[in-house]
């Protein structure tokens, strides 16, 4: 029995023992599918209500991804290897609506160069919103992803969730939603109230030696401070380098342009610059010229 396996035992059993001895009643919690639990991962649905950016409670579904020690699985840009998740909620009923959000990815090094994704754990929060008001959400999502260690192994699994369904053992998911609601990044006009910003951009596409740099600014006292940038669709960008920081909280990043597609394709196109911190995130696009 793996360590997830036996975690799932242990959990499903605590949860009944919580809601016979807490009393929770149906009609005010959330809900959750079963675990399903493959090699190296195990994940689920959840649901609740959770307060989003502008302290407006929303129905809130979750993608539970538990990984095995030593096991990582992707961001939406997965970088130098791995996969970007795919999520098909076409097999849903009552569903008019579901904008999944990113949590602030880490930056994952090995043998393969660098990778943003996830360890141990990670949420994907789902904004749901129903065709019919008031009537339950059969929720029903496909996903394809990759899980990888040494090797990588492409997954998939399929998971449904009746929202609004009454269930003995419902208990609250609220504050495991809003954990990661709380990681997803918000724009940059909200992440300078946390003191992250983009204060300088500048961009060389043409000569011998072609690079993007970037000034971001944290707080002073930021831990595990990153940038991340994506550039256009099926355009590859070498990873952000930090190459100066300054005791203001300012850090210089530089991307190697020789590295990758052809700089020239940058011009006139967007980049996303995704700032990451312990504490905060923060996200804002750029527009090369």
């Amino acid at each position: 029995m793996t360590a997830i396996r036996a975690g799932m035992m242990a959990g499903a059993i605590l949860a009944a023992t919580f809601a016979i001895q807490a009393g929770v009643t149906p009609a005010g919690a959330g809900s959750a599918s079963d675990w399903v639990t493959k090699d190296y991962f195990a994940m689920r649905l959840i649901s609740d209500h959770a307060t989003w950016r502008g302290g407006q409670e929303t129905l809130v579904a979750g993608i539970q991804i538990k990984l095995d020690k030593g096991w990582k699985t992707y961001w939406r840009y997965p970088g130098d290897s791995g996969l970007p998740p795919r999520f098909d909620w076409s097999g849903s009923r009552n569903l008019k609506d579901a904008r999944l959000l990113w949590p602030a990815p880490i930056r994952l090094r090995d043998s393969f160069g660098t990778s943003y994704g996830y360890k141990r754990e990670v949420i994907f929060p789902v904004l749901i919103e129903p065709v019919k008001a008031g009537q339950p959400i059969d929720l029903r999502v496909k996903i394809e992803f990759a899980v990888c260690a040494d090797i990588c192994i492409p997954a998939e699994a399929d998971l449904r969730l009746k929202v609004g369904r009454d269930g003995f053992f419902s208990r609250s998911y609220e504050p495991l939603l809003s954990r990661s609601l709380a990681r997803v990044p918000g724009k940059q006009d909200q992440g300078s109230r946390n003191g992250l910003s983009v204060s300088h951009t500048e961009a060389q596409l043409s000569g011998a030696a072609p690079y993007l740099a970037i000034e971001a600014r944290f707080p002073d006292d930021a831990q595990d401070t990153d940038l991340i940038v994506e550039g256009p669709e099926g355009f590859y960008l070498a990873p952000a380098e930090p190459v100066d920081r300054r005791s203001d909280g300012a850090i210089r990043f530089r991307i190697d342009l020789t590295k990758g597609d052809n700089p020239k394709d940058l011009k006139g196109k967007i980049v996303t610059l995704t700032l990451v911190s312990k504490s905060a995130q923060a996200e804002t696009s750029w527009l090369i010229e």
